[in-house]
C-alpha cells in the first residue's frame, strides 16, 4: 500500500503524518476508510481539507470504470501466446491481459528459458512492449537472439522486437518497485497522450526472491518492513494488470520438505511465504524430467480443481514442445 506523505499532498507534513501513524493511519487505504470527523480531530485540518485531500487521493489512485463489454473485447484481442502449444491448451489459449502469472520451480528447472520464450515470442508476433526487470543480472541478449533466431524469425523482425524489450537490471526491492512505479507514471502519460495507441503490455520480473531474500537477510530489515514492500509491489502489480490490462509475471522459487517423493507436488511450497502466494492469479511450476525435458504444471488457477501438465523440452529455441 501507498504510504502518507507529502509527496501525496502537501497536507501530509511530517507532524501530521506522525499523528495519523498513531493512530494506525499509515496508508492512502486507511486514510480514506476513516472517519473524515475522527479526521479532522487528529490532524487539526479543516472537515473540508479532509474532504478535498480524500478526493485528490482518490483521483490520484482510484480506479477507473470500464464497460464489461469493452474488457472482454480486450482481453480477447490481447491474450498473450506463450508459444508453446501444449501450455496454451492448459491455459485456454495463452496468458490473459489484467491477470498475474507467476512462474515457479527449483534452480535450473527453466524459470528464465520459459520468461525469454514467452517475451520472445510476444515482442516478434504483435506490437507488444515487454519491460523484463532483471533482478539476478543474468539477462543474455545473445540468448534471447538466439531463441528468435532458432524460431526462424526475419532479421528486421528480430530488430524490432529487441528495441521493444525493455530490459531493467535492479539490485534491490526498491529498485524494482521504483522502476514499476515509473511505468505506471509513464503509461498514465501515453494513456492521457492524443497519440494514445492502446499496445498490450507485458511485464516479466525475474526473480523475486533474488531481491525479496537480500531484505530479510539485512538484519536492518524487520519482518514488518519486508511486508510492507511486498504490499508496495503487490499494490503496483494490480494497477499494471487492472488499470493496463497488462500481463505480469513473476519468477519464484520453491522449497521442498522432503527429497524422496519428487512426484508430490504437495511437499512443495512457494517461496515468499503465504503473504504473497495469494497475488498470483494462474500459478505454473516447472520440474526437470531428466536431461533437457521438463513437465510444466498449472499449479494454481480458479478455472481447475486438479493441476494438468504437459512436457516440454528445452533448446536452442527456448522452451518448446516435445
Amino acid at each position: 500500500m501507498v504510504k502518507l506523505s507529502a509527496s501525496i499532498h502537501s497536507s501530509f507534513s511530517e507532524m501530521v503524518t506522525e499523528d495519523l501513524r498513531r493512530r494506525n493511519v499509515t496508508t492512502v487505504v486507511d486514510f480514506i476508510a476513516t472517519d473524515p470527523v475522527k479526521l479532522a480531530t487528529f490532524t487539526g485540518l479543516s472537515h473540508m481539507d479532509i474532504l478535498q485531500v480524500k478526493q485528490h487521493i482518490l483521483e490520484k489512485f482510484g480506479g477507473t470504470k470500464k464497460n464489461a463489454s469493452e474488457l472482454l473485447t480486450i482481453e480477447h484481442n490481447n491474450i498473450i501466446s506463450t508459444s508453446i502449444a501444449c501450455l496454451d491448451e492448459l491455459l485456454k489459449g495463452g496468458l490473459y491481459p489484467g491477470q498475474s502469472c507467476e512462474i515457479c520451480g527449483l534452480s535450473a528447472s527453466g524459470k528464465t528459458q520459459l520468461c525469454l520464450t514467452i517475451a520472445a515470442n510476444a515482442v516478434a508476433k504483435s506490437d507488444i512492449v515487454t519491460w523484463y526487470l532483471d533482478t539476478k543480472r543474468d539477462f543474455s541478449r545473445l540468448r534471447f537472439e538466439e531463441i528468435l533466431r532458432a524460431r526462424n524469425f526475419r532479421q528486421t523482425t528480430i530488430e524490432d522486437a529487441l528495441q521493444r524489450t525493455k530490459v531493467y537490471h535492479v539490485r534491490s526491492s526498491h529498485q524494482m518497485i521504483q522502476a514499476l512505479r515509473h511505468l505506471v507514471s509513464f503509461y498514465k502519460t501515453e494513456r492521457n497522450s492524443v497519440l494514445e495507441r492502446k499496445r498490450p503490455l507485458l511485464v516479466i520480473i525475474d526473480s523475486l526472491p533474488a531481491v525479496i531474500f537480500k531484505v530479510t537477510r539485512d538484519t536492518r530489515h524487520s519482518d514488518l518492513e519486508t511486508t510492507y514492500e511486498l504490499d508496495d509491489l503487490a499494490e503496483v502489480c494490480r494497477f499494471l494488470t487492472r488499470e493496463c490490462q497488462a500481463v505480469v509475471i513473476t519468477v519464484n522459487s520453491v522449497t521442498r520438505w522432503d527429497s524422496t517423493k519428487k512426484d508430490d507436488l504437495s511437499i512443495l511450497t512457494p517461496a515468499l511465504g503465504k503473504h504473497w502466494a495469494r497475488i498470483p492469479v494462474t500459478r505454473l511450476l516447472l520440474t526437470r524430467e531428466h536431461g533437457e525435458t521438463r513437465r510444466i504444471f498449472v499449479w494454481k488457477d480458479p478455472r481447475f480443481e486438479e493441476n494438468p501438465s504437459c512436457v516440454v523440452s528445452v533448446g536452442d529455441a527456448g522452451i518448446t514442445m516435445l
